[in-house]
């Protein structure tokens, strides 16, 4: 599962990944075999920002690759609860590239009111949700696109979002957005099973 704005042309997915300057051993790569983007993503205004990857074989979890869970569908987001984002993206605004190791965050998920009044040049539609602090610094960057939002519960991780797009990377008085997984899982589960099966 990554956003759909993050698809391109030819795609690879390495599991295991952590430093992407060494050769740790575990890593597997694969060129993904299929694609298939969300039927309503709006390029526009990033609603429905989904895409399901199709890999060549299927993965057996690992010590170093295990899955995570997708919420029920239209499940109440844990508003207040932190969670954690991952990616090689930026660690600054300011920084011209990604970082080779992979980095992760704890970020509170925000009340869609309070995402909306700081985003009133957006339209922040029901699929989306805000997730940081009014303060800033802690953040998603440019090159975590496409990456998970994880929140932990009842001793399992559940992807709860996918991270989206925001303004600048841990400004003051905004928010990262994400893509609203437990909007997704019936659209998931039916192209399980109509496309990947």
């Amino acid at each position: 599962m990554t956003a759909a704005h993050c698809v391109r042309r030819k795609l690879y997915v390495r599991l295991g990944e952590h430093d992407l300057g060494v050769r740790e051993g575990p890593e597997i790569e694969y060129k993904v075999a299929r694609v298939i983007i969300h039927p309503q993503y709006d390029a526009t205004t990033v609603d429905n920002d989904v895409a399901l990857l199709l890999l060549p074989e299927p993965v057996e979890p690992s010590p170093r690759v295990s899955p995570a869970c997708v919420p029920e569908q239209g499940a109440a987001l844990p508003v207040g609860e932190t969670c954690t984002i991952i990616g090689w993206g930026k660690e600054r605004d300011t920084h011209i590239f990604g970082t080779d190791v992979l980095h992760e965050a704890e970020v509170p998920i925000i009340d869609n009111a309070v995402c909306e009044a700081v985003y009133e040049d957006y339209y922040i539609t029901s699929n989306m949700f805000c997730a940081g602090f009014k303060r800033g610094r802690v953040d998603s960057c440019a090159g975590d696109s496409g990456g998970p939002l994880l929140c932990h519960r009842q001793g399992r991780w559940y992807i709860y979002g996918i991270t989206s797009f925001g303004e600048g990377c841990g400004k003051r008085g905004k928010f990262g957005i994400y893509a609203r997984v437990s909007n997704f899982r019936t659209w998931v589960q039916s192209v399980i099973a109509t496309t990947f099966t």
